[in-house]
Order: C-alpha cells, then structure tokens, then sequence
C-alpha cells in the first residue's frame, strides 16, 4: 500500500478525509440529475512539478506551505519555491490523529515537534522560514493554536498530570494561564478574532490576549464536544460519546452555538450516530456535515435542518468561501452547500490534498501542485 492509498483510508482530519467507498463519481443521488461530464481548467493560475506527496497543505496569505518528507513554502500567486526546509517528518506531532500539524497566524506558522521525548512548540516567519523562537515542555502538551501575539496550547495543569489547561505564551514569558473543564476525551482549540475556543467537556470561549473565561457551555452527559469551526456569529462543534471499542470516542451529532454569547442554536443528530473525525464544513451559504461512511449532508446554517444528502468517494474535502471542495480520482469537484449540486469538475485527475482561503485554491494531484482563482 502506498502512502496515498494509506493517507485516503486513514480518518480524516482538519483538511483531509477519508472514507470507504461509496458510490462512483456520478452515482450520488441528485434530483435534478448529475452534472454533465467535462474538465473546466478555466481559472488556474499556475501549475508545478510536485516533487513529494505532501501529507498536509496549508494556504495562509500569499504563501502555501507543503509538509512532505520536507516543508516547502510556495508563493501563493506564482507557485515559486520561496524556501524549503527538512524538519524531519517523523518529529512534527499533531494533538490529534488527522490534524493538520500547522497552524498560521498574520506573518509567522507554528508547529509542534517531538524530540528526546521533550515536546517543543517552533513559530517561524512564513516569507522566509526563519526561526523566531521555540519552546520545550517537559510534560504534556496538546492542541497548538496561533494567534497575533503568541501562540496557545493545552498543558498538564495539574499535580497528578491529568488536569488541563490553557496556556497563553510568546517565546520563553507567559502571558496567561486558565484551568478548562477537560480531565479526559478530546481537547481541540481554535484562534477565531480575538477569541480562543477551547472544545472538550464542555464548549468555552475565551480572550486570546489574557485567557479570561468569555463563556461556557457543557457537553451532554457522557459526551465531549470536539473540532470547533467558526464563521461569522457562529460557531460549531461535534458532539462525541465515549464508546468501549477501538472508536473510543464517537462523533454522533453536530452543534451550533452564537460565537459571541454560547447561546445554543440547534443541533443536527447523525442517522446512525458515525460522524467523521473532522470539523464540519462551515461557507458562508450553508453547513456540510461529513459521515463516516463517505455520506454529505447539507445543513441549514439557521436552523440545522437538513437540506440534501448523497454519497461518495473522495480523497479530501474542505470549505472555502461559500463552496465546498472536494477532490477526487477524476478531478476536484465544486459543490453547492445550499443545492449539493456539483457546478463545475476542474481537470485535476488523483487530486488527493487540498488547501483553500477565499478565491483561492490549491490542489495536489497526481505529480502537480496548482492554484485557481475561483
């Protein structure tokens, strides 16, 4: 099995996702019919030789940052290598299995690295790969956001090493530091504005730049919430119960919440309780939710009613702008959130890693790395 068979039967995370098959390219239920055949290259800005199957693609500004057996930076609009470096791939840790390992904030990216048995967390510049500072924990360390004055991670807050918390920081000085309601199960974070959403027994927000508590919201009992996403005034979670087999935790429902007070919107419950391992698909025109088994399902972004569902087969899947991407053997789909109707197909055969922030698109496919402007 090759690495791009593994990385499509993997669980899916953050940018990419996994699933079994399903159905092939037209074969998803769609009442008005499926879209006519045909390759739409109208769009692409630039195309390049792909040297390594990047594991994760991040677009951040005018750069695009390609973590493969090395890290590459390209320019976002011309798809010049800026620079390159080789940090090891087997020493850059995610909190998580499936999680992008990179984050970016303003000018700079950070990621977590494993060594000695000593985590460190390392923000750098993004125009020129330049190290600005690093820091070692001893203990655990978890989820890593960046925000425009440091960065923010989960720590062991605690005698006994099971208690959690967050820690605000910028090289070697704390800024701030808030005990969270955590103890087991998931712990995800996300930089959003001003704010910091923190995901495990309960849902908080709280203020990136002193770490005080904005809002709280418990899970239900026996579940945890996990992978937050935020768009506009809201923001949205999956909810997860503790199940005693290999899933150990059970993604079963999807959450909205108003991003400003913690007000609960609604919540949309899986038919059969298997959500993917990844964070719902938020555009500015409606809500994806992506099943386990390879199911979308279109949500209503004011209600969480659900608006369509089909199956299919694909590599990876993200939101950007007010459309869903999804890539696939035959080329990288553009789907409508409110309809689920594929608009457009780009000539992007094996596309097997997207990024997106936008009107731009990356893709990886086959042996090539190109960008669109959608």
């Amino acid at each position: 099995m090759n690495r791009r068979t593994f990385l499509r039967a993997a669980t899916a995370g953050a940018a990419a996702l996994a699933v079994g098959g399903a159905v092939t390219w037209y074969g998803f239920r769609d009442d008005d019919g499926p879209a006519a055949p045909g390759a739409v290259p109208a769009g692409r800005r630039w195309r390049v030789p792909l040297p390594d199957e990047p594991d994760a693609l991040l677009l951040a500004g005018d750069t695009l940052l390609a973590l493969g057996r090395t890290l590459t930076a390209y320019g976002a609009g011309d798809g010049a290598v800026r620079w390159q470096q080789d940090l090891g791939r087997n020493t850059v840790q995610t909190s998580r299995a499936g999680d992008a390992p990179i984050r970016a904030a303003g000018d700079a990216f950070a990621l977590r690295t494993q060594e000695g048995g000593a985590g460190q967390v390392r923000v750098a510049a993004l125009g020129d790969g330049t190290q600005r500072w690093q820091r070692a924990f001893a203990g655990y360390v978890g989820d890593l956001v960046l925000t425009e004055r440091g960065a923010v991670v989960t720590v062991a807050d605690g005698s006994d090493g099971t208690g959690r918390g967050l820690l605000g920081f910028s090289g070697a000085a704390d800024a701030w530091r808030q005990p969270v309601q955590a103890g087991d199960g998931p712990f995800d974070l996300l930089a959003a504005g001003g704010t910091i959403f923190a995901a495990a027994r309960e849902l908080a927000a709280h203020d990136a730049a002193t770490g005080a508590r904005k809002w709280g919201v418990a899970a239900p009992e026996g579940h945890v919430f996990g992978r937050p996403v935020v768009l506009g005034p809201l923001v949205v979670a999956l909810g997860m119960r503790y199940v005693d087999d290999d899933y150990l935790y059970r993604n079963e429902s999807v959450h909205a919440f108003d991003a400003a007070s913690g007000q609960v919107r609604w919540q949309y419950d899986a038919p059969g309780g298997f959500l993917a391992d990844g964070a719902p698909l938020l555009t500015g025109r409606g809500i994806v939710a992506v099943h386990e088994n390879g199911t979308l399902t279109g949500l209503d972004p004011d209600g969480g009613a659900e608006r369509w569902s089909f199956d299919w087969d694909f590599a990876d899947i993200i939101a950007a702008g007010d459309r869903v991407f999804v890539a696939t053997t035959d080329g990288v789909a553009i789907v409508d959130p409110v309809t689920g109707r594929r608009d457009t197909q780009l000539d992007e055969p094996n596309a097997f890693r997207l990024a997106g922030s936008g009107s731009r698109l990356c893709v990886a496919a086959g042996s090539t790395l190109s960008a669109y402007d959608l």
